[in-house]
């Protein structure tokens, strides 16, 4: 077990120091928050689901009944609550002996941790989403997939070819993820409203998105129709999403469907805790928090590897 002890914090037992200076950085704000739907609960466990609408509607000929139809029960997705935790245990000594109130203020540094934690947890989606070993959409295939399966029996893809970024292809991103259908077939009436990327992508976007006269990448004089025409994109930079291999992309609609997109279940918020262990003196620290988080219908992502 990992223990704070005199030994390896012999400066803060030093008088006559100018200062210790703790290991702090600016961080990250919680722009994690726009690309999921946050929700919270009091269960173990939480499953969603979805009902389909109806098809359109046949034409009838003179003196024929009508045709009926019916709507099919969608596919599920079952979210099991996880619990992340971590400790800090420092001696009763250390503590005592301490003349510049560092060994206490650890409870800041776990806090720290923890919130980075929540960070790369959200990012899971866009960093395994092109795979089915880690994270899986409720059809039990990878979340960004040419192969999804709708509940009338079709397919439809929200996985582009694997590409850099430039103007035509996010043109056709644009267009590919608008012309997405409903699980009976019918159009959608969704744009995107964000560009989500890491940061090595992100004066790529810039250079897209601010333009105004003069596209990107050409030499004429001519309208980027992209800020023209949906200038409601959002360029969200994520750093949390791996860029180590590929550089990765991507488009979303926004939240707040549970059966569509990214959804975070809150089950027990960042708490800590701290005790005293009556044998050896030495305090305790904890942190601790339960989550869960997937995706069920991933029908407003699009998603592209990158290269």
């Amino acid at each position: 077990m990992a223990t704070e002890a005199r030994s390896k914090f012999t400066k803060t037992y030093v008088p006559g120091l100018f200062m210790i200076a703790s290991e702090e950085f600016k961080r990250y704000g919680e722009d994690w928050r726009k690309l999921v739907t946050v929700k919270s609960t009091l269960k173990a466990k939480e499953e969603v689901a979805f009902i389909t609408g109806l098809g359109l509607i046949p034409m009838k000929q003179e003196g024929a009944p009508i045709t009926y139809d019916a709507r099919i029960m969608g596919y599920s997705k079952e979210f099991v609550m996880d619990t992340w935790a971590g400790g800090v245990r420092i001696t009763e000594e250390a503590i005592e002996d301490d003349l510049y109130n560092k060994m206490e203020g650890v409870m800041r540094d776990m806090g720290v941790s923890a919130r980075e934690t929540r960070q790369y947890r959200v990012a899971s989606p866009y960093n395994t989403g092109f795979v089915t070993t880690t994270m899986t959409a409720g059809d039990n295939l990878a979340i960004y997939a040419s192969n999804h399966v709708r509940v009338d029996g079709s397919t439809w893809s929200n996985l582009m070819t694997a590409s850099s970024v430039n103007y035509s292809r996010l043109q056709s991103a644009i267009l590919q993820f608008e012309n997405q259908r409903d699980h009976r077939g019918k159009l959608i009436m969704q744009s995107p409203g964000m560009i989500i990327c890491g940061r090595n992508l992100e004066f790529n976007f810039l250079n897209i998105l601010r333009t105004t006269l003069g596209a990107p990448e050409t030499a004429e004089n001519s309208t980027n129709v992209i800020r023209a025409g949906r200038g409601q994109l959002q360029l969200v930079v994520y750093p949390y999403i791996d860029e180590s291999a590929t550089k990765p992309w991507f488009l979303q609609g926004p939240a707040g469907n549970v059966t569509q997109g990214i959804v975070y279940w809150n089950r027990v918020p960042v708490s800590f805790a701290r005790e005293k262990d009556f044998d050896s003196g030495d305090a305790k620290f904890k942190v601790r928090s339960r989550d869960s988080i997937g995706v069920c219908n991933p029908i407003n992502m699009l998603g592209n590897a990158g290269l």
